[in-house]
């Protein structure tokens, strides 16, 4: 370190892997960055101690004392004793051979074995300065404590000549990643640091105990993180993108111009092309990394923060490439259209449209922008969301002439504004974000993701349209020719699929609530929670229990000889259908996946209970359109395999219902009630059976007893 920054005794440790395990389950990506660290340099012999100081807990006081209290209150973590290179320097290449992203935790959640940094395979290969900032580079290597599982052998299979090593995708069982660690330090004053308001749509994910005002409110404070705007926000992409990828996330990208200017910020902010010859892992560089893995995972925007503040220094963006593959297989089996000249253009702009959209989003993150959920109701909708493509007839073909919207949406002004420019009144926009919308069974019936904008009924039905069309067009036109003959075995669990999504956003309605965030005070409180109206939720259960259809969820006769095991002797790509055919196409497996896809988010337990104490139609209502439909397919006269498999699936996701924890006993009880007539007096023996073991089930089990929260002290 240079005198000036030893002198301050104080600087800001960032981390990231600039060279990753390329597993998105494991989460190891090239851009992994590692939590914001306020560090102190403590002089120690002929070394220093750096330590980390406890900015979540123990970092706030307006007077010495004040702040002394809170910081012997609680731990710091010392991270690396370094050698003194001169009066006033040290040497901090120790720091690089330090954990700092959590590498060995990870690894060892992924495997289920503990993993641990190996420091005979683990070196510093370099240190730089970017103007003030110091960059230290390293190669870390782990390795498992004791031998890694492997899968065993089924019986009658012949023995496994080769298993993929136990550092997967690493070539070997030792796993070796590249780490940097940039010393900055203190930012300069000037940056205020900004409460955060949950109507204004900022991230949530830093916040600081102010115990210096404990006595007169809740020391926990959220904080929200943003730029300091003194100089315009620049991102810089990587060059590793295709150059159609590079046009679409430059495109996307800067649709946030129009926001600043609008937030009186012209010229802000921007997004451009790196430099020829710039360094992209400069730590003092904002930039969008275009990432490769194993398997498909999420992309990210990710913040490297002044922890005290939340003031945003660096913004790193990932981009995973495996993301446009399924959606590109989405659109193709929707379009089918390699019997048209014309059909991989379709493709490739559906493609490009979610590219604009998806830079926008993930760079919002780095702006400091949480998700909405809600935006499917707004005139334009939020690129925070998450959005699904939206196709269209046209005649009785399937098209996608605006597949995404173009643009940012009034909601993402607002968040421009709340957060960089001078916050007015929030506009009349819903907004629900992850807390409330992820979950399938979550109360809020607002927050959905992966949908087309819409009322959301009114959605599912055009989209049942687009896909009762495209299962009639439906063959080799599915997929690029030369394809495996497999991949249209997956292009049809896309196609029967294709409503799983916007079925879930109609669930919600079922039993759910509507309400705003808002804080107390002022004339009247905004937040209170109100019923979707029956009307709305009666309409709901009426579109999903037609999903329950066996007619619905049958596989077209002409599709059936199409669906064929890798050709070769190759494995079936990850994401399929169960198969307990012996490779051949399990068509029960198909019809139960698209009837539990309803039925698991109609029974789930949280919305049994919330409509068992009048959150909207009768709970009766909902078992009468599930749990009477499977007693109605189960004893009707004639049966085939999709009644069967429809009916018996039902009942088992009852089944499974009434045994899980969540469920209150009085929901419970109220629930064998209400179906218990005619599933015991079936005319069918089977069916009877069935449902003594599920009664027995039901009544056998131990249901929780209520835990009172903590009391004391006072």
């Amino acid at each position: 370190m240079t005198p000036a920054h030893l002198a301050q005794r104080e600087f800001l440790l960032h981390a990231m892997l600039t060279g990753g395990l390329g597993l998105s389950t494991t989460g190891l990506d090239r851009g992994e960055v590692g939590p914001s660290l306020l560090c102190r340099a403590d002089p120690d012999g002929d070394g220093v101690v750096v330590t980390a100081r406890n900015t979540h807990f123990g970092h706030s006081g307006a007077t010495d004392a004040e702040r002394d209290a809170a910081e012997h209150s609680f731990a710091e973590s010392a991270i690396a004793r370094c050698p003194v290179t001169s009066p006033g320097s040290f040497d901090p290449t120790p720091l690089g051979l330090v954990d700092l992203v959590g590498a060995a935790r990870s690894l060892t959640d992924a495997a289920q074995t503990p993993y641990a940094l190996d420091p005979a395979l683990s070196r510093v290969t370099g240190a730089a300065w970017y103007g003030d900032v110091l960059a230290v580079e390293s190669v870390l290597t782990f390795r498992a404590a004791q031998p890694v599982p492997r899968t065993p052998v089924a019986p009658g299979d012949p023995p496994r000549l080769s298993a993929p090593p136990a550092g997967y995708p690493a070539p070997g069982d030792t796993v070796s990643l590249r780490q940097q660690v940039a010393l900055r330090p203190l930012p300069p004053p000037g940056y205020e640091p900004v409460d955060l308001d949950p109507t204004a749509g900022a991230t949530p994910n830093l916040a600081v105990h102010r115990f210096d005002e404990i006595h007169t409110r809740d020391a926990l404070t959220p904080l929200a993180t943003r730029f300091r705007t003194t100089e315009p926000i620049v991102f810089h992409l990587d060059p590793a993108m295709p150059p159609a990828v590079r046009d679409a996330v430059l495109a996307g990208g800067n649709w946030w111009q129009e926001a600043f200017a609008s937030a009186g910020l012209p010229g802000g902010y921007r997004v451009e092309p790196l430099p020829e010859g710039a360094d992209l892992t400069d730590p003092r560089r904002n930039v969008v990394l275009w990432v490769h893995r194993a398997d498909r995972g999420w992309s990210m925007g990710m913040t490297q923060v002044d922890p005290r503040t939340g003031e945003i220094l660096r913004a790193v963006v990932r981009l995973g490439s495996q993301r446009v593959e399924q959606l590109r297989a989405i659109t193709e089996s929707v379009l089918a259209p390699y019997d048209d000249a014309a059909g991989p253009a379709a493709v490739a702009e559906v493609v490009a449209a979610r590219l604009r959209q998806l830079a926008a989003h993930e760079i919002g993150h780095g702006l400091g922008f949480a998700h909405n959920f809600a935006s499917h109701h707004h005139p334009v909708p939020s690129v925070m969301d998450y959005p699904g493509p939206v196709f269209a007839l046209d005649g009785d073909r399937p098209a996608a002439p605006e597949p995404y919207a173009t643009g940012l949406g009034p909601w993402d002004h607002h968040q421009v504004t709340a957060l960089y420019g001078q916050a007015g009144t929030a506009p009349d926009l819903d907004y629900v974000t992850d807390a409330d919308a992820r979950a399938d069974d979550a109360a809020d019936g607002c927050g959905a993701t992966w949908i087309a904008p819409g009322d959301p009924i009114e959605v599912l039905a055009g989209l049942l349209a687009v896909r009762a069309a495209a299962l009639r067009r439906f063959g080799p036109a599915v997929v690029p020719p030369g394809s495996d003959a497999n991949e249209i075995e997956r292009r049809f669990l896309l196609l029967h699929l294709l409503h799983r999504h916007q079925a879930l956003a109609v669930a919600k309605l079922v039993g759910g609530s509507i309400r705003r965030y808002a804080v107390t005070g002022g004339t009247a409180f905004t937040g209170a929670a109100t019923p979707v109206p029956p009307t709305r939720q009666r309409a709901a259960l009426d579109q999903l229990a037609a999903l329950l259809d066996p007619a619905f969820l049958a596989v077209p006769e002409h599709v059936r000889p199409l669906l064929v095991p890798p050709a070769g002797g190759r494995s079936r790509r990850q994401g399929q259908f169960d198969h307990r055919t012996g490779g051949a196409f399990d068509t029960a497996a198909a019809v139960a996946a698209g009837a539990d896809l309803v039925a698991g988010a109609l029974l789930a337990p949280a919305r049994l209970n919330r409509l068992a104490e009048g959150a909207g139609v009768g709970l009766d209502e909902v078992l009468e359109r599930t749990v009477g439909l499977a007693s109605d397919l189960l004893t009707a006269t004639a049966r085939d395999l999709v009644t069967e498999t429809v009916g018996w699936t039902l009942l088992r996701r009852f089944q499974h219902t009434l045994t899980d924890h969540v469920l209150h006993q009085h929901t419970r009880m109220a629930a064998v009630e209400a179906v218990a007539g005619r599933l015991a007096d079936s005319s069918r023996p089977s069916v009877r059976a069935r449902w003594a073991a599920v009664e027995k089930t039901a009544f056998e089990h131990p249901a929780d007893l209520p835990t009172l929260p903590p009391g004391t002290p006072i």
